[in-house]
């Protein structure tokens, strides 16, 4: 079943930093594989189903606050966390989380320091938690 979980994260988020990246869109399309993979996962891991819907609760409530607060993120971001929060669990759904913030945030800090982007820019946030999803996977 890892096996499954890692290349389901793995290749859709592949598909995700370029997509996101190039149109700074997470397709739902990828969000609804995403989803379903997430079902199936958690219907055959269901000694852990508590940790999965907490974790798709927490992290999609979460995300979707940060994005109406701060209208700073897409609702692709938002749909992306509730599908990571579901597959992985709550505990490495919010590591996932924290290092996606972590790296996007030192990243967009480094772009500003040369005046790549401006405050004002968006910044495509997707391959930052899709690393971070992946990161929290492998530890």
């Amino acid at each position: 079943m890892v096996t499954i979980q890692f290349l389901l994260l793995l290749i859709t988020g592949f598909y995700i930093i370029y997509i996101d990246f190039k149109e700074r869109i997470i397709p739902n399309k990828v969000n609804l594989i995403l989803l379903i993979g997430g079902v199936v996962i958690t219907a055959v891991d269901y000694k852990m189903i508590v940790s999965h819907i907490a974790g798709f609760l927490v992290l999609g409530i979460l995300m979707y606050l940060l994005a109406v607060i701060t209208k700073g993120f897409g609702m692709g971001d938002v749909k992306y966390l509730f599908t990571v929060g579901l597959i992985l669990g709550l505990k490495q759904g919010l590591t996932a989380l924290v290092i996606g913030f972590i790296l996007g945030g030192v990243v967009s800090l480094i772009l500003l320091l040369m005046k790549k982007v401006t405050l004002k820019d968006f910044i495509a946030f997707g391959p930052y938690l899709v690393v971070g999803t992946l990161v929290s996977f492998l530890i």
